[in-house]
């Protein structure tokens, strides 16, 4: 299969380094050091968790505050996460209008798009003003249909946007504008997004990084919180820290905390790369950065880099109730990613595919993020990025920086702040749900791609979260 593929390099071996962003940020920058925990400290307020929610959160809470203590504890490297694996999409909600609209009406869900959209641009003043060269391209964001149900989904996106007196965010693309943008044999119409930006997310965590600690905050690597005990303390291996307030900014690992229980469960996300190729760029035509998803639920999602590669992301479909090896090592997943880079892109069958990493993502039963407070009120939490987590978690850091601090604003009354929705069963149900629904919605997914009719047990599987009440699945 990867002869077939023609997969080369790391791409052979998953897992067995970081993926190429981080390794590209490190070399660049690998900062200032920060080693473990090794005693007892106070602090103000301690965040677990390094990357883009933790590091958002001290900055915004150093800027208003430059006198509160702020301890960032973070298991691996900052940026070693979701936040140095991802995709590098910093996109808007307009997508999402239909399940919004649905949870909290039209007025809360045009609100709550506009505030990313704010997050979206403070990504690219963050990067100016820091000088932070993490790439930041806003170009704007394609979804190309592959099949007729999925022609159908891009009207309706259209539609939405209209409906709630917004039509320049979502525009229809007829197949011919598709085509102008990428040239892909599999595209057919679709839709347009102008809230969508490319970042280098490794260089853009690294950098963050290297702010917060000149604005004073500590941060300790390589430091595994056991457990949060009342007060709230943060225990690790070689020392605690007490401190007033405790942000959890843990992503997929949220399914290891009791606090989080049912508002998370892990699934696997996997990205290819590519050699430069940008001829082959010039080619399909797609010079402009733009961002380009499929719209199957079982999502592919694609980019170009500076120097012409294209980062294709999608297969996976790992679940489980602990995150390990499946999320990480997994070659069949990257081959699934290439094949879906394959059958998009066949002009580049001689372009090597030389790299492939995967990682977790926190999916939510709402396919949204949530934000708020669990008890006994001086511990808050942001999880359910689902994958989409580069700009909201912007707007997820200022939420928890107000509730760490008890501040009334605008973003701590958005209605994902201490929502009331569905949550997913207890263990084992929810990972053992969480992986036959997966694999029924991939199954169900390539079944519409080649044309054929989806199996009824993996369609029936594939449609019950949403028979359940959660906003997954087709």
């Amino acid at each position: 299969m990867a002869t077939d593929l023609n997969l080369t390099g790391h791409a052979l071996t998953p897992g067995a380094q970081r993926s190429w962003w981080l390794r590209e940020a490190l070399a660049a920058e690998a900062g200032a050091p920060c080693p473990p925990l090794a005693r007892d400290v106070n602090a103000d307020i301690v965040i677990i968790g390094g990357g883009f929610t933790g590091l958002w959160t001290a900055f915004h809470l150093k800027r208003r505050h430059p006198d509160l203590g702020v301890v960032i504890l973070e298991q691996d490297i900052c940026g070693g996460g979701p936040s140095g694996r991802n995709g590098g999409f910093a996109s808007g909600w307009w997508d999402e209008l239909d399940g919004l609209v649905k949870l909290y009406g039209a007025d809360a869900a045009v609100t709550a798009c506009r505030e990313v959209s704010k997050s979206i641009d403070a990504l690219g003043e963050f990067c100016i003003e820091h000088q932070v060269d993490a790439w930041f391209r806003k170009s704007g964001y394609v979804f190309a249909a592959t099949g007729p149900r999925h022609e159908v989904m891009c009207e309706e996106m259209a539609h939405a946007a209209a409906e709630v007196g917004v039509p320049e965010e979502m525009v229809h693309l007829t197949r011919e504008e598709v085509q102008a943008r990428c040239a892909s044999p599999a595209f057919r119409t679709g839709a347009f997004m102008r809230d969508g930006a490319s970042v280098q997310p490794a260089i853009l965590a690294r950098g963050l990084r290297r702010v917060v600690l000149g604005m004073g905050v500590a941060i300790h690597e390589g430091t595994r919180v056991e457990r949060l005990d009342a007060g709230p303390v943060a225990v690790t291996e070689r020392g605690v820290v007490r401190a007033r307030q405790a942000v959890l900014a843990v992503n997929a690992w949220g399914v290891d905390w009791p606090a989080l229980a049912g508002r998370v469960a892990a699934w696997s996300s996997y990205i290819v790369l590519t050699a430069p190729a940008p001829d082959k760029l010039k080619e399909v035509g797609w010079t402009g950065g733009e961002l380009i998803t499929d719209l199957r639920q079982s999502l592919r999602y694609f980019r170009t880099t500076r120097d012409g590669r294209i980062a294709f992301g999608g297969g996976g479909g790992r679940a489980a109730a602990k995150i390990g090896p499946s999320f990480t090592h997994s070659v069949r997943a990257v081959e699934e990613a290439a094949e879906g880079f394959r059958r998009f892109f066949p002009t580049w069958a001689d372009v090597p595919i030389e790299d492939g990493w995967g990682g977790p993502i926190d999916v939510g039963p709402t396919h949204l993020p949530a934000f708020g407070t669990v008890e006994p009120g001086n511990v808050h939490y942001a999880v359910g990025y689902t994958g989409n987590g580069v700009a909201p978690s912007h707007l997820a850091s200022r939420v928890l920086a107000d509730l760490a601090t008890g501040e009334d604003s605008d973003v701590v009354r958005l209605p994902m702040v201490n929502p009331r929705t569905r949550r997913f069963p207890p263990e084992p149900l929810r990972s053992l749900g969480a992986f036959a629904v997966r694999r029924a919605i991939i199954a169900f997914d390539n079944a519409e791609e080649r044309g054929s009719r989806p199996n009824p047990l993996a369609s029936a599987v594939a449609r019950m979260p949403r028979r359940l009440g959660y906003l997954l699945g087709p």
